[in-house]
C-alpha cells in the first residue's frame, strides 16, 4: 500500500476532494496502491483488503475535517459531502457521542460499586452529558 499521504495527494491531484466530488471505489484503491480482489477469494484476503480501506479512508477523512469537508462512503467508493450536507454528519456525530455516554452511565451505575468510576470523573461524564443535550 502506497503511504497515506502519497493516496492523499494523488486523489487531491485528480480533483477529487472538492466539494461534491464522487470517487469510485477502483480510482481510490488506485491511489493508494491496494490490491483488487479476485473472486472466489479467501477470507483472509477480503480482511486484508478491509483493513487497507479502512485505514485509507480514515486518514483521507481526518485530513479532510481539517478542511470542512466530510468523505462518506457510497455503494462503489466514497462522496465528499456538500457543505450544506455537513450539519447532518456533525449531528450524526453528537448522536453517537450521546448514546456512547448513556451506555458509559449505565454499565457505571451496573458496575459493583467499589468498580465504579471516581465521583470526579461521574461529574465530567454529567457535564458532557449536558454539552450533548445542549448541542441537539
Amino acid at each position: 500500500m502506497t503511504k497515506p499521504s502519497e493516496g492523499y495527494d494523488k486523489l487531491e491531484e485528480l480533483g477529487l476532494l472538492d466539494y461534491g466530488s464522487n470517487i469510485e471505489g477502483r480510482v481510490f484503491r488506485e491511489a493508494f496502491d491496494i490490491d483488487d480482489i479476485e473472486y472466489p477469494a479467501m477470507k483472509s484476503e477480503i480482511d486484508a483488503q478491509s483493513l487497507e480501506l479502512l485505514a485509507a479512508s480514515d486518514y483521507v477523512r481526518n485530513k479532510l475535517l481539517n478542511h470542512g469537508k466530510y468523505l462518506k462512503g457510497v455503494r462503489d467508493g466514497y462522496r465528499v459531502l456538500l457543505p450544506s450536507e455537513n450539519a447532518g454528519q456533525v449531528m450524526s456525530y453528537v448522536n453517537s457521542a450521546s448514546t456512547k455516554l448513556k451506555r458509559g452511565q449505565k454499565l457505571d451505575k451496573n458496575t459493583p460499586a467499589e468498580y465504579q468510576i471516581h465521583s470526579n470523573d461521574k461529574v465530567r461524564m454529567m457535564m458532557k452529558m449536558e454539552d450533548a443535550k445542549d448541542t441537539q
